[in-house]
């Protein structure tokens, strides 16, 4: 377990780099220091239906963080009803990293600690939430969700979100 003191040490100058990056395209991003915890609101254009993205970063870089959606009161995670339904889209771009799994939503990318087997995710392939930098070499559809700083987990997770339509349930 890496101390919280140090953790933030690390986080906080991506923190403010992705703060910059949310501020530039009008997302609210708010950083909750004490908890380790990003939040973020992200807005369907064509609805106007806000999703609560919640990032934790408990022992960041030696762990990949946990990303998913949540209720409004940051609380209720994993919901299917929380999640954003992808649009079929066709080629060349790729399947939604958000995905239904086991009856429970997903974001499945190499830099989500829940994507792995060990979080209760899809991934034994990618070996461990420890593995996070490598994992995106495994395969070459991972090549395109590679991030692996915080400002580029979140461009990441933007583009397929840009890609949704409603809620999955």
């Amino acid at each position: 377990m890496i101390p919280t003191g140090e953790t933030r040490v690390v986080i906080e100058p991506e923190i403010r780099g992705a703060q910059a990056w949310a501020e530039r395209r009008g997302i609210v991003c708010t950083w909750i220091a004490e908890a380790l915890e990003l939040r973020v609101l992200l807005v369907q254009s064509a609805e106007s239906t806000t999703f609560y993205l919640r990032g934790r970063f408990d022992n960041y870089r030696a762990l990949a963080p946990e990303w998913t959606f949540t209720d409004c009161t940051w609380t209720i995670a994993g919901k299917l009803s929380e999640f954003p339904k992808p649009i079929t889209v066709p080629p060349p771009v790729t399947a939604s990293i958000f995905l239904n799994f086991n009856g429970k939503g997903v974001i499945c990318a190499p830099f989500n600690r829940l994507a792995y087997a060990s979080g209760s995710g899809p991934h034994q392939d990618w070996g461990g939430p420890e593995q996070w930098l490598q994992a995106s070499d495994k395969t070459s559809a991972n090549k395109q969700v590679r991030a692996d700083t915080v400002g580029d987990m979140l461009q990441v997770l933007r583009r397929d979100f840009l890609l949704t339509r409603g809620r999955v349930a």
